[in-house]
């Protein structure tokens, strides 16, 4: 299952390009803001990390190590540049466009408590090899929506509604932390400690129908949007 790992985070690697082909790697570099230029550099350098770790565990531990130790700073700057993205977007916005899209400000936000959530767990728990993998196979998770989505409304028949894409994402992102948890078998001590903070995932996607989607979602977006960040 981890060493599967290296093939599907690969596989997500080149649909990435795919995906962002239209509206970003198409076009000229200097028309495209810092921003997205930053996010992009280090989604890709994670991506690289989640495909080349699970071959090195197994006969190159110590380059194993040493890239995981420079996780220490892919990682938040990964999560800097994801919010700075995302407020830097929304900062850009009018009132009135501001209040029609605040609801998808919630799939950047989410994506980084996630990213963050399964990061920290994935540190904290490196000493133990079944729960570490899982974790870090997990920050690359959120990167599923973002890439799919994209594939879909870009190349697919469109869906009746803007909301059957994260059905569609979503639905694959869980089926796949599922498959974490039974494959390979988990001891059942440690069971638990994998599947509390993974219903994370299930509980921030049904938020994305429910919470984001009502008129109190609006005031917590408004106030990362008037974040004094640069």
């Amino acid at each position: 299952m981890f060493i599967s790992a290296t093939y599907g985070f690969l596989a997500l690697l080149l649909l990435a390009v795919l995906a962002f082909w239209p509206r970003y790697l198409s076009l000229p570099a200097g028309s495209i803001d810092p921003y997205t230029h930053l996010h992009a550099a280090f989604a890709t350098l994670w991506c690289l990390l989640l495909i080349s770790q699970p071959v090195l565990v197994r006969r190159y531990r110590q380059l194993h190590r040493r890239l995981g130790a420079l996780s220490y700073v892919i990682a938040p700057c990964f999560v800097a540049a994801s919010l700075l993205l995302a407020h830097s977007r929304f900062h850009a916005m009018d009132e009135a466009t501001f209040r029609k899209e605040a609801p998808s400000l919630f799939l950047p936000l989410s994506a980084v408590v996630l990213f963050s959530a399964s990061y920290v767990l994935a540190i904290r728990h490196r000493h133990t090899m079944a729960l570490h993998a899982r974790f870090m196979i997990a920050t690359g998770l959120p990167m599923i929506d973002p890439v799919l989505g994209r594939i879909l409304f870009f190349f697919a028949p469109p869906l009746p509604h803007p909301l059957h894409y994260q059905l569609l994402t979503f639905a694959f992102t869980d089926a796949l932390l599922f498959a974490l948890l039974l494959r390979p078998p988990l001891a059942p001590s440690l069971r638990s400690a994998f599947l509390v903070p993974a219903a994370l995932f299930p509980v921030s996607h049904v938020a994305w129908f429910t919470i984001a989607q009502r008129p109190e979602w609006l005031p917590v977006a408004a106030w990362f949007r008037r974040l004094p960040l640069p």
